[in-house]
This record gives C-alpha cells, sequence and structure tokens, in this order.
C-alpha cells in the first residue's frame, strides 16, 4: 500500500473523497488545490485520521510552481503514488452551437491534460529509477463515449486514456504501474445541478473507494459503474449513424442547467 501520496484537486469532488480515504497513520499525503478554505478543511479532517499533510495552493496549469512543490516533497522521502484528480469543463449557455465550446477549449486542455502532465512529470523519472511507484490519471467514461454537448471536455478525456495506456508498458517494465480512472457519474456539485438522466450515479466517497480498490490491484483501466462502462464500450461498436442517434437521444433527455462559467467537476 503507498504511504507517500499526491493528490490534485484535492479541494473538492473525488480528489477531496480520495484524500479521505487514504488519510491514515503513518500516511503522508500532498495535497494540491485552488481553494484555500475548502483545502484547509480537507487537511484538518485527514490530520484528524492520523495522516501528515503537506498542502499548495497551485494552479495545476503552473509548471514550474507544481515542479518546485512535488520535488520537495519528495525530496523528503519518495513519492510512491500520484493521483491527478484536477479537472474542469466548460458548462455551455443553453442555445450555444458545437464550434462555441471551441472557444474555450484552451482551458479544458490546460488543466486536464497539461495539468496532468504538471503533476506526473516531475516525480515520473524519480518512480522509474527508483523501480516503484503507481500513477493515477484521473479521466471519465466520457473518453469512450463522447458526448455531444461536451465535446472539448470528452477529447480531453479521451486523451487521458491514451496517455496512461501508452506510456503504461515502458512504465510497468521499470516497476511503475500507470492507471486510467474513468468514472461515471459521481455526486459532485457540479453534477448536481444536472436535471436529467445520472445512471449509476454514487457519492464520491463511494467513487474513492472504487478507485483504491483498482489501484490496490494495480489495473489499467479503472471504470465504474460497469454497466455505464460496458454501455459506453458497446456504443463504439456501433454503425456510426446509429451510434450518433443513440448519444443525441441520450443527451436530449439530460436537460442541463446551463452557464456560461468553466467550472470544475467530476462530471462523467
Amino acid at each position: 500500500m503507498p504511504n507517500r501520496i499526491v493528490i490534485t484537486g484535492a479541494s473538492s469532488g473525488i480528489g477531496r473523497a480520495l484524500a479521505l480515504e487514504y488519510a491514515a497513520s503513518g500516511i503522508a499525503l500532498a495535497l494540491i488545490g485552488r481553494d484555500k478554505d475548502r483545502l484547509d478543511e480537507v487537511a484538518e479532517r485527514a490530520k484528524a485520521k492520523g495522516a501528515t499533510v503537506a498542502t499548495a495552493m497551485l494552479d495545476v496549469r503552473d509548471s514550474e510552481a507544481m515542479s518546485a512543490f512535488l520535488l520537495a516533497f519528495d525530496d523528503e522521502a519518495p513519492v510512491d503514488c500520484v493521483i491527478a484528480s484536477a479537472g474542469v469543463t466548460s458548462v455551455t449557455r443553453k442555445g450555444d452551437q458545437p464550434e462555441e465550446d471551441f472557444l474555450r477549449s484552451k482551458d479544458v486542455f490546460d488543466v486536464n491534460l497539461g495539468g496532468v502532465v504538471n503533476a506526473i512529470a516531475p516525480l515520473a523519472p524519480l518512480m522509474r529509477r527508483r523501480r516503484s511507484g503507481q500513477i493515477a490519471l484521473v479521466s471519465s467514461i466520457a473518453a469512450f463515449a463522447p458526448l455531444p454537448d461536451q465535446a472539448v471536455y470528452s477529447a480531453s478525456k479521451a486523451a487521458l486514456v491514451a496517455l496512461a495506456l501508452a506510456i503504461r508498458p515502458l512504465y510497468q517494465r521499470d516497476g511503475v504501474s500507470v492507471s486510467a480512472v474513468c468514472p461515471g457519474y459521481v455526486d459532485t456539485p457540479m453534477v448536481a445541478s444536472f436535471t436529467g438522466l445520472r445512471p449509476g450515479q454514487m457519492s464520491a466517497e463511494q467513487a474513492a473507494r472504487r478507485i483504491r480498490q483498482g489501484l490496490d490491484r494495480r489495473k489499467a483501466i479503472i471504470a465504474f459503474p460497469l454497466t455505464l462502462y460496458f454501455g459506453a464500450r458497446l456504443q463504439q461498436m456501433l454503425p456510426a449513424a446509429l451510434r450518433e442517434r443513440v448519444m443525441l437521444a441520450f443527451q436530449a433527455k439530460q436537460k442541463p442547467e446551463r452557464s456560461s462559467r468553466t467550472q470544475a467537476t467530476e462530471r462523467p
């Protein structure tokens, strides 16, 4: 079991739940988030469970600041697990056309892909030299069933699955396990704003337990719930015209509440 763990996006949602899931006596956590009050609250709760906690209020897009904090934490004692869970999605205005989502694509890719790279790049070479460690990239089931009204978000999450599966064989050879974590609907403030279907929704705490179980087994893809995951993989095998009708019909039932902001989320 890992005992020095880095978690990004730790001030809310799945990242927060993971911090509290792993917190225990003998565990050292490095928690990264952007909301100081919420990050401090998570840290205090983790400490109450016996964990040692270091926190950093950082934007994961800041590669230099991320590297400095992560390397300093590793200098104290080797990090053996990195969970990159920080992520955002662009929540578009009702009536937006698909191409308008692209205007917000840079922020989404900078956080969801660039931020993940910034979290693992400083530590991955050290893990490989030590021939031990785990890396988890938090993606989404949307990587396998791209959402018509969240094209950029879905693409950024698909990139994480591709990245994890691409580097996994080389890293495994060097003793480092790499996993793509692909949750479905998780009960977070962002998902709670959806008024439509949320099949298989679970709490952030349930999601954290499933992620931990998958990491303990060093699985390549940790996807849940299985019914939603299998459905997402099945639709990939449908003829294109049928797949498009299915996705549009499902999206029509969602009827999400929309705004013009780019928001943090653990949406699938």
